[in-house]
């Protein structure tokens, strides 16, 4: 009888280790949220991602998933709204991470290590550096690596390697361009080449380059793409003196950036202004224009002729961010004359944190550990789940080629396409994007007159100079000694 008895006590107590085992897992069990819900605030097409996970993980575990889905441009609004009257309405938010200086410095997400010591994470070693280093501040990590953000460069091979337009293009120009174009310089030549006439011969006219440029819709960082060229060397961020604190945006490195992007909407589509980032993804993608800027997105759109009107499928080309032939010094105060080409992690990338206000942080977290673990991640930036907004961040992505097969890509287009996002994201002197405390309001004046200078009516020393007096006051609201430790911080330079 008393073998008996410790026999059933064992059993309890393995059958007790096994619940408490599957409690620490960052995998989800059956029932183990039932009854209990958690709400996201995101913004599309990132909804796209909580969407096709949803449905499997409620059923899984017993829980609601709430989405609260707003534009961009209210989600700042929206998110520091219930951040500052602490009504704790979301428990995940999904946000651009060139806002972790407020959003992380200011406090107002969970850091995760206690949770990722508790639960695990899934495989964190299969994170790429550059996205580690977005989702910390201050040496903790308070947000979940969710999108590998970068800017690249599209071009039509269908154009740019057609050897008869070469040919025109060296008559006219007196060079032969790289293929893809190395340099601003290059892409204004281009632009101007491809632009007003029927280069692909589908009876209607073309043009040479598009972007974003609606105002409140990301074009700051078209903007920024050429700014880095000609105001940075490869691991020098030019934002603001570190030293000093003195914004670096007039200094004649960023006058002449927008110079060269006022220049460009010239031999842009008409309704340029109006292009927002689904705006420029859709009219390239239906065939308008030689050259685009974005992120991974287009690449995605690209493979669905079906779904998304692409007419361009297996006709792209991608690569790095084109270079300039000189940069400004802002130390030396003269320029470089030589070719520069600097990497720049524009945004930063998407990434979900817990609020602090969460009244449901583990499911939360369980949620969030759960669709972007490898294999479910892989099938929301590959194309297999559509256009999510979701780009490459995890080395297992950039390997697993199969499932972007799977997803509608030429086994070359996404060879050629990973190895440019990867190149990019790997690189050690990339520059991260700002991320100290009112990185929005800085970029929100940037934004406000980089629009007056694409529509003409100013000029770009005065925007420039405009933007300048802007961002003194902002750094003096925030208060310079503090905001230049952070910036310090930022970079990795050591405090003063």
């Amino acid at each position: 009888m008393r073998k008996l008895l410790w026999c059933v006590a064992l059993v309890v107590l393995l059958v007790a280790a096994s619940a408490v085992a599957a409690e620490k897992t960052w995998e989800s069990q059956p029932g183990e949220f039932k009854g209990q819900t958690i709400t996201v605030l995101i913004t599309d097409p990132h909804s796209a991602v909580v969407e096709s996970w949803k449905p499997e993980w409620e059923a899984l575990t017993g829980a609601k998933v709430e989405m609260v889905v707003v534009p961009y441009a209210s989600l700042y609004d929206k998110m520091m709204t219930d951040f500052i009257t602490g009504t704790g309405a979301y428990d995940l938010i999904c946000w651009p991470s060139t806002w972790a200086g407020d959003v992380m410095g200011g406090g107002w997400v969970l850091p995760l290590e206690d949770l990722m010591k508790e639960y695990g994470y899934p495989d964190w070693d299969d994170v790429v550096p550059a996205i580690k280093l977005i989702v910390s501040w201050g040496g903790k990590v308070y947000a979940f690596p969710y999108d590998g953000d970068c800017h690249m460069l599209y071009y039509r091979k269908d154009a740019l390697e057609n050897p008869d337009y070469r040919a025109k293009f060296k008559e006219k120009y007196g060079y032969e361009y790289n293929i893809p174009p190395k340099s601003w310089e290059e892409i204004m030549d281009i632009a101007e080449f491809f632009t007003g006439w029927d280069w692909d011969n589908d009876g209607e006219t073309e043009y040479g380059i598009a972007f974003i440029a609606q105002r409140k819709t990301q074009a700051m960082w078209s903007y920024l793409d050429i700014a880095m060229q000609y105001a940075a060397q490869p691991g020098v961020a030019p934002f603001f003196d570190p030293d000093t604190m003195e914004p670096q945006v007039n200094n004649p490195g960023w006058v002449e950036a927008m110079d060269v992007i006022q220049k460009l909407t010239k031999f842009a589509p008409p309704g340029l202004l109006s292009y927002g980032y689904s705006e420029l993804r859709q009219a390239f993608v239906s065939g308008n224009s030689a050259i685009a800027l974005d992120w991974g997105d287009i690449g995605i759109l690209e493979q669905s002729p079906e779904k998304y009107g692409s007419k361009v499928k297996g006709l792209l080309g991608y690569g790095p961010l084109p270079g300039s032939m000189k940069t400004y010094d802002f130390r030396a105060k003269q320029w470089i004359e030589g070719y520069n080409q600097v990497n720049f992690l524009n945004f930063g990338g998407w990434v979900f944190s817990i609020s602090k206000f969460s009244k449901n942080p583990v499911p939360a977290y369980k949620f969030a550990t759960y669709f972007t673990a490898p294999e479910r991640s892989l099938l929301d930036v590959c194309g297999i789940h559509g256009y999510t907004g979701a780009n490459p961040w995890r080395f297992s992505h950039f390997k697993n080629i199969d499932r972007w097969i799977e997803g509608g890509w030429g086994k070359d287009s996404v060879t050629k396409y990973l190895e440019t996002i990867q190149t990019i994201l790997s690189d050690p002197k990339a520059i991260t994007d700002l991320r100290i405390p009112g990185a929005a309001e800085y970029y929100d004046y940037l934004d406000l007159y980089l629009a007056e200078v694409l529509s003409g009516t100013k000029a770009p020393k005065e925007a420039c100079d405009a933007i300048y007096a802007e961002w003194v006051k902002i750094t003096e609201a925030h208060g310079k000694e503090k905001q230049k430790a952070l910036y310090r911080e930022s970079l990795g330079l050591p405090a003063e």
